[in-house]
């Protein structure tokens, strides 16, 4: 299993409240398929609401791919302390 390590700014964190809907947005145009916006999420949705309706219902290697990024901002936290 590989853990996407992006150049430029960093994954936004699913654990803090301040970037709960930047995680979700990203994991969003990263992993669904898409064409337009409208792909993404439904009008009638938050990016919240449709991240976890996708997530609930990705295939594993997607859901393992997410919850290792989510990883990693961890293990920096560990090591920091």
């Amino acid at each position: 299993m590989y853990v996407p390590v992006p150049c430029g700014p960093g994954i936004p964190r699913r654990d803090r409240e301040q970037s709960k809907i930047r995680h979700a947005r990203l994991m969003l145009i990263l992993f669904k398929p898409w064409r337009n916006v409208e792909d993404l999420r439904n009008t009638n949705m938050s990016w919240l609401d449709s991240y976890e309706s996708f997530y609930s219902t990705c295939s594993q290697q997607v859901w393992h791919c997410i919850d290792n990024m989510q990883i990693l901002h961890e293990c920096k936290d560990s090591r920091d302390d």
